[in-house]
């Protein structure tokens, strides 16, 4: 009995031993692996890869030793993933941009060096000063309205302002930070209307508009036409200087002319006189009677030029004052009147379709 309990006694010592060695070498495979506390195993988290350091089923058999067991060396597959001996690779340098070097050009636009700033209606634009094969300028940017800033690299450029018909081209440099620059311009504006004579309205607008020439000649010899088609009342912005202004009412021969001064930072209104009057014909059997159809109308001066002409039963003619010799042609012939046009009188006129005003050859 006493031997048996001895056996037992000495199985148990002897199984103690072995764990004893078996958690020795354990413990030495963790402490030799210090780097794997640390860092993820090549698989990141939560991998089924083999994690370096420890010993995978089917790696080889673990002998267990009895008693105190010398500390087994590393397998070769719990080498660490990054040695702490190996060199760190340099990092590679971000990529820089250069920053875009970028100025501000501040532009107002004056009517005069001591006028307020144009709030509206200016033109910008701004061109490389560098001319381009073709022999032109890039334009680089252009605004509508009042004052504007331009994002510009530094450099030189030609900037143009415009203010209805007056416009002026500087040259700038800018640098860097900010650049400001006034235009003057030195301009103004005039509004033009016409009347058929003294206390009488003025004209419709329907009837006339306004031709604006410059006092200087063209190729030709003629002066140089600024503006034309104008209609009344239109504000027309020009430079401050003389010019020469035409009254076209009707499409006949009422014209009035006049120079008129455009003065700077001011808006003159003129008012030009039109000596002419509105006619409205028709051919008739009798007096009062009713208009004749189809007739084709001819206007001449009294030494037989033709002034104009029309179609119709009740056409209406803008004529300067004077007198016309007034012809109406019908399938029944050819007929005439002598008709005197007063300034500001306009007037019906009836041309009678009977022998003594027929026309004879």
């Amino acid at each position: 009995m006493n031997s048996m309990v001895d056996g037992k006694r000495q199985g148990m010592a002897r199984w103690s031993a072995s764990r004893i060695g078996w958690m020795s070498v354990t413990l030495a495979l963790m402490v030799a692996t210090p780097s794997f506390a640390q860092s993820p195993p090549p698989g990141g988290p939560g991998t089924s890869g083999s994690m370096p350091g420890f010993m995978q089923p089917g790696s080889g058999p673990l002998q267990l030793l009895p008693g105190p067991a010398p500390v087994a060396p590393l397998p070769d597959a719990a080498t660490p993933y990054a040695p702490s001996t190996a060199p760190a690779a340099p990092a590679k340098p971000l990529a820089t941009v250069a920053p875009r070097e970028t100025a501000t050009l501040a532009l107002t636009a004056r009517l005069t060096p001591d006028g307020p700033p144009i709030g509206a209606g200016v033109v910008w634009r701004v061109f490389n000063e560098t001319q381009g094969p073709d022999g032109t300028r890039e334009l680089v940017a252009e605004r509508h309205g009042g004052s504007a800033d331009f994002a510009l690299k530094p450099g030189g450029y030609f900037v143009y302002c415009g203010f209805g018909y007056a416009g002026t081209t500087e040259h700038v440099v800018v640098g860097t930070g900010l650049k400001a620059a006034s235009v003057v311009l030195n301009a103004g504006g005039v509004r033009l209307y016409a009347v058929s004579g003294k206390g009488k309205p003025p004209l419709d607008k329907d009837d006339l508009s306004f031709d604006i020439f410059s006092q200087e000649l063209d190729s030709h010899g003629e002066p140089k036409a600024v503006a034309l088609d104008i209609a009344p009342g239109t504000i027309v912005r020009l430079p401050a200087k003389t010019y020469n202004v035409t009254a076209n009412y009707g499409d006949a021969n009422a014209r009035t002319t006049a120079d008129i001064d455009v003065k700077a930072g001011k808006l003159s209104d003129i008012t030009l006189t039109e000596k002419a009057a509105k006619i409205t014909l028709k051919l008739v059997s009798t007096d009062g009677g009713e208009a004749i159809a189809d007739t084709r109308w001819s206007i001449l001066t009294q030494a037989g030029d033709l002034v104009t002409s029309g179609v119709g039963a009740f056409p209406s003619f803008v004529l300067a004052e004077g007198d016309y010799t007034v012809i109406a042609n019908h399938e029944d012939g050819q007929f005439q009147r002598i008709v005197s046009v007063v300034s500001g009188e306009d007037a019906d006129v009836e041309v009678l379709a009977t022998a003594d005003h027929r026309v004879t050859n």
